[in-house]
């Protein structure tokens, strides 16, 4: 499928507070390979509008006080121009996304257009590969989906415990479990609407399709990658490293 003349949005969450990284420097500004975390995902997005020949937008949504910081940094670098406007987030996901979202009808911004696709995905996944990005705009840009994620089949088996306990409630078919990972797509029209009622709901979700299966939207599985790990660990920096070698 060509995307020529075709649009991508892309809000990229990157103000969580990383205190698993155990550690005093931003976990974006962190190297994997040499290279800040930071911008290996940023310039894996700008090669794959590259290749794509995609027009390609995207919101950096940071910690509060820090988007001067931010613009500092990204002003100079390679992949600038996909960067449109970067913005503070919230105490939690649902409200740093929501900010990215609100960003997208600002006047100033390229307003998307109902249908077009909304990726959310996390700066901290600096391994993403342009055939995952391909695999979900192809779905997303499908008429009959709405909302996809990238994941994975689960490897492992997973034990459902009793809540407040560890005592084993059952074995879930391991054959149905995956583990998402983003980016997280959507149509522009059915992102904002999301977003718009978990607001004035005072709906939380940690994972930005669980709003859209709460508000009654199915969403497909896209076929994801193992290595697009999430940077949250000092253990994922050797693991992430290990992982470009062999990609390399």
């Amino acid at each position: 499928m060509s995307f020529s003349h075709k649009k991508l949005y892309v809000i990229f969450p990157a103000a969580g507070s990383g205190t698993r990284m155990k550690s005093d420097k931003n976990k974006l500004l962190m190297e994997v390979g040499s290279i800040p975390v930071i911008d290996r995902t940023l310039t894996a997005f700008r090669k794959f509008a590259d290749e794509s020949g995609i027009e390609l937008h995207s919101i950096l949504v940071v910690s509060p006080g820090k988007t001067e910081e931010w613009a500092s940094y990204i002003k100079d670098r390679d992949y600038a121009s996909i960067v449109d406007t970067i913005t503070e987030g919230g105490d939690t996901r649902t409200k740093s996304v929501g900010n990215g979202v609100s960003s997208l009808s600002d006047p100033d911004f390229p307003v998307p257009g109902p249908d077009d696709a909304v990726f959310i995905h996390d700066a901290a996944r600096c391994l993403i590969d342009s055939d995952s990005l391909l695999r979900c705009l192809e779905a997303i840009s499908d008429d009959g989906t709405d909302v996809c994620v990238s994941g994975v089949k689960t490897k492992n088996t997973i034990k459902m415990v009793k809540s407040g306990t560890t005592f084993v409630e059952s074995t879930p078919d391991r054959d149905l479990l995956y583990e998402v990972q983003t980016p997280q797509c959507f149509k522009y029209s059915v992102l904002k609407e999301c977003y718009e009622r978990a607001q004035t709901d005072g709906f939380e979700a940690t994972d930005d399709t669980a709003l859209a299966e709460h508000y009654g939207y199915k969403v497909r599985i896209i076929e994801g990658s193992y290595s697009n790990i999430k940077i949250t660990t000092p253990e994922d920096i050797v693991i992430a490293e290990a992982l470009l070698k062999n990609m390399q």
